[in-house]
């Protein structure tokens, strides 16, 4: 997307996911619908925003979470790599394949609950924690009603009502949603450690991305994995340039690449298992779409494997 493109003429999204694009799937940075400007809408110094909070926000994320290739994307799911169409799942498998134990997993940023659930195909306990209240509550509702209505742009002003549904097969018990801050995950309390942690299309949309890389160690137990994804899409409105993990010029005028910023800040707590491209496709109505690619970083927490008490969060 060229950078010049005006960011106000983007579904939330695409501005929160597909930076200008893709980012995190923690923040929202503007209401169409009110004409706000995103500078006036999103604090670089909270992650998150009260845009997260919109009834759009929750529909948006619920289609990209939920909607199934043949409502996704019914004029060009021929064309597009299958795997694209179903992020999140994607996402959930990386867990599962690396993980030694799958005891415990911790999805931070679980928006509205798809890579949850999904993760617990394969673990005993899931944690889920997002920094938006509205995404959080829709989660539970997931949990006890299996299904939720949602409105999908089909062309400009017409709007189809679709259903988002937890996939068959998913025992939704050993799922807990809370709200969270992931650049404050003290604030969850005493929650332990996880066989398995997920961030996906996260780090870029945080306010303070190397807080999150100094102290998510503490949350992955020796030998287990931390699963790192996203597409490096950084942008002031969501990060202070200061805080940029990489996309920018050092004072010799060498170009910072995230990924190996990523890697060297991790290095003393973890081993890099697998470096691997993951796509995924936003949909903005039937005829125009978004195709982005984040990176999967999967790290191996140093040490032997932990035989520590499970603790569900309460």
């Amino acid at each position: 997307m060229p950078e010049s493109l005006a960011l106000d003429n983007l579904t939330p999204l695409q501005a929160a996911v597909a930076g200008v694009a893709v980012g995190g799937v923690l923040s929202y940075l503007l209401l169409k619908s009110t004409k706000t400007v995103i500078g006036s809408v999103r604090s670089v110094t909270a992650s998150g925003s009260t845009v997260y909070e919109s009834d759009r926000a929750v529909d948006e994320y619920l289609q990209f979470h939920y909607a199934p290739a043949e409502q996704l994307a019914p004029l060009v799911s021929p064309f597009v790599n299958q795997s694209a169409l179903d992020f999140p799942r994607l996402c959930a498998t990386q867990c599962a394949k690396h993980a030694r134990t799958k005891g415990r997993a911790l999805d931070v940023g679980c928006a509205v609950g798809r890579h949850t659930f999904e993760l617990a195909r394969d673990f005993d306990e899931v944690v889920g924690f997002d920094y938006s209240k509205a995404f959080i509550e829709t989660c539970v509702k997931l949990q006890k009603q299996d299904k939720l209505p949602y409105k999908c742009t089909v062309e400009s002003d017409i709007r189809d009502t679709r259903t988002a549904a937890v996939p068959a097969g998913i025992e939704k018990s050993k799922c807990k949603f809370v709200v969270g801050d992931a650049c404050n995950m003290q604030a969850l309390g005493d929650v332990g450690q996880f066989d398995s942690v997920l961030a996906a299309n996260l780090l870029c949309r945080l306010p303070d991305p190397h807080k999150f890389l100094r102290e998510i160690s503490g949350y992955v137990k020796p030998g287990g994995v931390l699963v790192l994804v996203s597409p490096y899409s950084w942008l002031s409105e969501y990060t202070k340039q200061a805080n940029w993990v990489g996309g920018f010029y050092d004072g010799a005028g060498k170009a910072v690449m995230t990924a190996e910023s990523v890697k060297a800040a991790l290095a003393g707590a973890f081993d890099v298992e697998a470096d691997q491209n993951m796509p995924f496709l936003i949909r903005e109505h039937q005829r125009k779409y978004q195709l982005g690619c984040s990176n999967c970083l999967v790290f191996r927490r140093k040490g032997g494997p932990s035989t520590g008490t499970k603790k569900m969060v309460t």
